[in-house]
């Protein structure tokens, strides 16, 4: 991850609400952190809870699956392949 810049850091300031500002400043006092720290947690969190959780798992065993089955037909298209030749 890059290093934010202050400018870029008071642009977000900016356009927060005055409220939202104080309690980000607040925050960054009580975890003696800066404030860029604990917006960037505060934002991750809200995305964090925008995004519905992946089940890995669950993908994971359809991939499984769909390559067994791509599998099992690419081997009866060659057994085919292979008869229909052995036949002519």
């Amino acid at each position: 991850m890059r290093d934010v810049t202050p400018s870029e850091v008071d642009r977000v300031m900016q356009a927060l609400p005055p409220e939202a500002r104080a309690a980000l400043k607040c925050m960054s006092q009580m975890q003696e952190r800066p404030v860029e720290d604990v917006l960037r947690d505060e934002i991750e969190r809200y995305i964090a809870g925008k995004l519905p959780a992946i089940d890995i798992d669950f993908a994971m065993e359809q991939i499984k699956a769909t390559a067994h089955q791509a599998g099992y037909l690419i081997g009866r298209l060659r057994r085919f392949a292979r008869e229909h030749t052995e036949s002519e």
